[in-house]
């Protein structure tokens, strides 16, 4: 029914402007820092360290787009993965705790700033992020993330029952609300940002796979099938699909495989009873539930397989039967017309990474759900550390050795297999 490989259009892309794709690099080539990853993270660090006022070269295995930050929901959202701000405070400490809140908590609202700074159409939608609670437990939880963020001076607010229904078009025991949040068509972000990118000054180089990377006097050499690329500094910034290029590194991390899914443009009618306002949304459920509107008014949804053979009927008719009970205003079942899917990266602990390789080359990232709005301003944070503007006790998070995922192909497997238990779960409680 539906093409899934990357080349495809999905919607993201077939409702985006297009760029003719950078050539690969040819020869050997030198910089100042040299960021391997042309998502989020990538290009945010490449700015990072470009408005640090260093040169930069940015490569990009495939082109701009065709991975996770193009593929993805486009929620842009200033909350933690699963955690509460003083959660994170006891982790790391009040300093460090304090400082990575700060960042989460304006992640969204640097996200939207960067479409403003460099005029990016990104279909953008800053009319805030919901998540409400459909049990008495999710709700005292919805709580305690309200009153945290409300106490650290995040522009938050409580929704009742009524009002969160009201809002959401589908009845929830009530939730909250961070008004700097919202949605985007990530690909069309992710084709803005490259724009803007080489407009300052930044080298991107796609198709171009970094094969091996070797120490050389004074920094790095990271070599491609068409040319080569030295750096003192080098930003490894490759998330899901991390590979061999540094021993071990891809143990850190675990891919995770999940879907989108549209129905038609919505009818006026519709809208107005569905996600008024045009909010973006995503519930408490353990089985992963999340909604918005594009710029023509689909309704785009998505969640994730646990066996995925025959994934594109399955989906559509997951999502579909899912809208259906979700929105009564639908009277029925919608169809859904657009299917794609994409792999980020998960932790355990659902906590971003900085890893020190070794003096020169550096890894961040693993956002574990909710990379859009993170990566856009640790990315630039990797690029300022990467520059020297940064020293590691500045940083918001701990700069570490690597941290294997034990068990890693156990923990692989598990992390996307969860959906059975996440799905049994929901239903019991």
């Amino acid at each position: 029914m539906f093409e899934v490989d990357w080349k495809t259009p999905h919607l993201w892309r077939k409702t985006a402007n297009r760029r003719p794709a950078a050539p690969a690099p040819q020869g050997d080539l030198k910089t100042d820092v040299l960021v391997v990853g042309g998502g989020f993270t990538g290009m945010a660090a490449a700015l990072g360290a470009r408005d640090s006022g260093v040169n930069v070269i940015l490569l990009e295995s495939n082109e701009i787009g065709s991975a996770a930050s193009g593929r993805n929901n486009g929620l842009v959202i200033s909350h933690h993965s699963k955690a509460s701000p003083a959660e994170f405070e006891a982790v790391y400490g009040k300093t460090i705790g304090e400082r990575y809140n700060r960042m989460v908590a304006d992640a969204a609202g640097v996200a939207f700033g960067l479409m403003q700074r460099f005029n990016i159409d990104a279909h953008q939608v800053q009319e805030g992020w919901i998540q409400p609670a459909h049990t008495d437990t999710t709700l005292a939880r919805a709580r305690q993330f309200y009153e945290e963020w409300k106490a650290f001076g995040a522009n938050v607010s409580w929704l009742d029952r009524a009002e969160a229904s009201a809002r959401i078009g589908s009845p929830y025991l009530g939730g909250w609300m961070v008004h700097n949040s919202g949605h985007i068509n990530p690909f069309a972000m992710t084709i803005g940002l490259a724009g803007a990118l080489e407009r300052e000054g930044v080298t991107i180089f796609e198709n171009a796979a970094a094969s091996g990377i070797e120490k050389v006097e004074g920094g790095w050499r990271v070599f491609t099938a068409t040319g080569s690329v030295t750096a003192p500094q080098v930003v490894l910034a490759t998330n899901a699909l991390t590979g061999d290029l540094w021993p071990g590194l891809k143990k850190t991390l675990m891919p995770f495989k999940v879907f989108q899914a549209a129905t038609n443009p919505l009818p006026e009618g519709l809208r107005t009873q569905i996600l008024v306002g045009n909010p973006a949304v995503s519930d408490m459920r353990n089985d992963i539930r999340y909604f918005h509107y594009d710029v023509d008014g689909r309704l785009v949804s998505g969640g994730t397989h646990t066996f995925w053979f025959d994934e594109a009927d399955r989906g559509c008719a997951k999502v579909s039967s899912m809208l259906g009970k979700a929105f009564r205003a639908f009277g029925g079942e919608p169809p859904i017309v657009e299917y794609w899917h994409g792999t980020f990266a998960v932790v355990p602990d659902r906590r971003p990474r900085l890893y020190r390789l070794a003096p020169g080359l550096v890894f961040g990232g693993v956002y574990s759900g909710r990379g859009v709005a993170l990566a856009m301003s640790l990315g630039q944070e990797i690029g300022r550390w990467a520059a020297g503007r940064r020293r590691d006790e500045q940083m918001p998070l701990p700069v570490t050795n690597m941290k294997p995922v034990p068990f890693h192909p156990v923990a692989v497997q598990v992390a996307n297999r969860m959906h059975l238990w996440n799905r049994f779960k929901d239903r019991s409680s």
